[in-house]
């Protein structure tokens, strides 16, 4: 969660400090943090003298699945809702916890304030950097878990290269797709889960392939919906990827 908020903090600096460009500051940090972590993991291994670097074994078991008592019992949707890792209902509690913050707190209505009109958030006496410092950090820190779910849970535990393999791509599509809702977003997730473990479960006349561009396939789909509504409600910040000059306000 800390390694999440110090590579959010350096987005941060970049951007809201040094006016960079968001869009290109994004993917220079994502491509630089592929190529640092390979590195750091791969320099490690051969320091270990080992083939590959596990997680101790107590430490996995740890991180099992987590029966919750009388609802893992529940008849067919015990063990189709309550029978998860650790990952999962922090995921969720964090997506609420979101919503909450967001939508129910000072804090949060200035957040969103900042990202519709940051001129008129500063005009008000909102200390608009300062948000966004707060909130970037974490949201990377939040991210940080998400990696953490990939080397842990889908690797178990074995260092693997590149191990996240494209998967916050997802999570970019899934904010798009659920309209940058955090309770839509839940549902999002379980969608594209679904799709994602979907190719497991049909016959192999279809390739693979299919299903994984299908997450993708649904963003553009809710993008074009969206945008021919055009209803505030359900489109992105104003501001969003934007910089804002104090001195254009």
């Amino acid at each position: 969660f800390v390694a999440g908020m110090l590579s959010a903090l350096i987005y941060a600096v970049l951007t809201v400090t040094f006016m960079a460009d968001q869009n290109v500051t994004g993917l220079t940090l994502t491509v630089f943090g592929i190529g640092f972590s390979n590195f750091v993991g791969d320099f490690v291994r051969e320091k270990s003298g080992s083939t590959s670097l596990k997680l101790p074994e107590n430490i996995l078991e740890s991180l099992g699945k987590v029966e919750i008592p009388v609802l893992t019992d529940i008849p067919v949707i015990g063990k189709m809702f309550f029978n998860y890792n650790i990952f999962v209902y922090i995921g969720i509690v964090v997506a609420i916890l979101a919503a909450i913050y967001l939508h129910k707190t000072k804090a949060g209505l200035n957040i969103r304030a900042i990202g519709e009109n940051p001129a008129a958030a500063d005009a008000a006496g909102i200390p608009v950097t300062k948000l966004k410092y707060i909130n970037l950090m974490l949201g990377g820190g939040i991210c940080a878990i998400g990696g953490a779910y990939c080397s842990m849970i889908i690797c178990n535990g074995v260092w693997v290269t590149s191990c996240v393999n494209g998967l916050g791509w997802i999570a970019v599509a899934l904010v798009i797709f659920a309209m940058w809702d955090p309770n839509k977003a839940i549902i999002a997730a379980v969608v594209f889960g679904g799709f994602s473990v979907l190719k497991y479960y049909v016959p192999q006349v279809i390739p693979s392939s299919v299903f994984d561009m299908i997450p993708f396939i649904m963003t553009i789909l809710v993008l074009i919906i969206t945008s021919m509504r055009s209803s505030k409600e359900n489109s992105q910040p104003k501001s969003c990827g934007v910089n804002y000059f104090r001195e254009e306000r």
